[in-house]
């Protein structure tokens, strides 16, 4: 899970966190005050400015951190700058963001101007998921607040915040609870083999082993580092966001042919 950005949202996540685990919060700022405070609290921190390495060389930096961390999840809040087609590529569907309108009305900026200039009579917040286009990902939820008779754009935006910091937690939340696991994953593949069985180790349940006629042949450690049964002994491999998950398939399969017994092989195997 990560936090990047610098006021009071990334706050509200963190001290509101449920059915998530914040493991690194991130600014473009090294001098945003949320570094600080996150750092009090013992929470890892990075920093990178884009001035003088430029968009690409920052980004690249940033995704290396976000993998080395385990990040599964990067929520923004109040991080302005624009993250380029290639960094929401790498992270498809992992990337959610607060946006103070009820989306798809008033995308980019002066949301509350615009909707007290368009006569609406209520305003609100959506959390949604970052694409390309801006703030224009699908819509995970939305809290509404009425436009009172004489509300300004900063009236209105500080009972709007009041909604982000209950919204954008509560959604996170659900969001990160229903996501697939690589133990999910893993769990698809190893347990659609023939005569296959989980059999979770004692001391929490890690690591996590396949086997199939009692022959171990896959295992997952701490929830990322998948182990394959293979010719040469036992293959490793990191279970990153963009795992090649057809070709270690195939690598589990290949696995399971080892471990397995010659008369299951005979009757068919797989």
């Amino acid at each position: 899970m990560l936090l990047s950005g610098r006021g009071s949202n990334m706050t509200s996540l963190v001290e509101q966190a449920d059915g998530y685990r914040v493991v690194l919060v991130a600014s473009d700022r090294p001098d945003a005050p949320g570094l600080a405070w996150a750092a009090e609290r013992g929470l890892p921190v990075f920093a990178l400015s884009p001035k003088g390495i430029g968009k690409a060389a920052h980004e690249a930096a940033l995704d290396r951190a976000l993998r080395a961390a385990c990040i599964e999840v990067v929520a923004l809040a109040g991080y302005m700058r624009l993250l380029s087609p290639g960094f929401v590529a790498r992270w498809h569907g992992r990337i959610l963001n607060v946006h103070p309108s009820l989306l798809p009305r008033y995308r980019g900026l002066d949301t509350h101007a615009r909707a007290i200039a368009a006569g609406d009579v209520e305003a609100g917040c959506s959390v949604h998921l970052v694409i390309d286009e801006l703030d224009a990902g699908a819509v995970l939820g939305r809290a509404r607040v009425p436009i009172l008779s004489g509300d300004t754009a900063d009236t209105l935006a500080a009972r709007v915040l009041v909604e982000e910091h209950r919204l954008y937690p509560r959604i996170l939340s659900e969001y990160c609870r229903a996501m697939p696991t690589p133990l999910d994953h893993l769990r698809r593949v190893a347990l659609a083999l023939p005569h296959a069985e989980e059999r979770a180790e004692e001391h929490g349940g890690d690591p996590v082993v396949f086997v199939v006629a009692g022959e171990p042949f896959a295992e997952l450690r701490d929830g990322r580092t998948l182990r394959v049964l293979a010719e040469a002994g036992w293959d490793s491999a990191e279970l990153a966001d963009d795992a090649d998950w057809p070709a270690l398939e195939d690598r589990i399969a290949r696995g399971w042919e080892l471990a397995a017994p010659a008369g299951l092989l005979e009757a068919g195997g797989r």
